[in-house]
């Protein structure tokens, strides 16, 4: 019993330690903004994937639409106000990639060529890359009951 206590000790001390040590931005929202610019963030991801579905239907058209329709844009919101000028400009870019890879995916034939299926995915990759800096550079600060605490 002592050891097994002792080691959910240490792996509470590394966890906490290891949260304490994140390099990441905290980006402080109020929480209803929060909330919302959350469900926001998690329909990016949806998009991307539903972009990812289409793509390997070969329907690089409905690709293209899903991109233009749920990434090119920002939400209108106003989440802006809240958000460094540095998650902005990432967010910016990744809404610029999305119209980018929305005109590749729209140029390909109908039958794609493998000329095709290359650009677009190189394109795909610069929407993520722009997803996964951002993910890598920020954080949302979570309150003590998101914690578990």
């Amino acid at each position: 019993m002592r050891i097994r206590t002792g080691v959910i000790a240490a792996v509470l001390m590394v966890a906490t330690g290891a949260a304490a040590e994140d390099p990441r931005t905290e980006i402080k929202l109020p929480a209803e903004v929060r909330a919302a610019f959350m469900e926001h963030m998690r329909d990016h991801m949806d998009a991307l994937d539903d972009v990812m579905v289409a793509l390997s239907d070969a329907d690089f058209k409905e690709a293209a639409e899903t991109a233009r329709e749920r990434l090119v844009r920002g939400s209108g919101r106003g989440f802006g106000r809240y958000l460094p000028i540095e998650f902005r400009e990432m967010g910016l870019g990744m809404h610029r990639a999305a119209a980018e890879f929305a005109d590749v995916a729209d140029a390909a034939a109908v039958e794609p060529t493998a000329a095709d299926w290359k650009e677009t995915m190189a394109a795909l990759q610069v929407i993520s890359a722009h997803c996964r800096a951002c993910h890598s550079a920020f954080r949302i600060q979570c309150s003590t009951a998101e914690r578990g605490g």
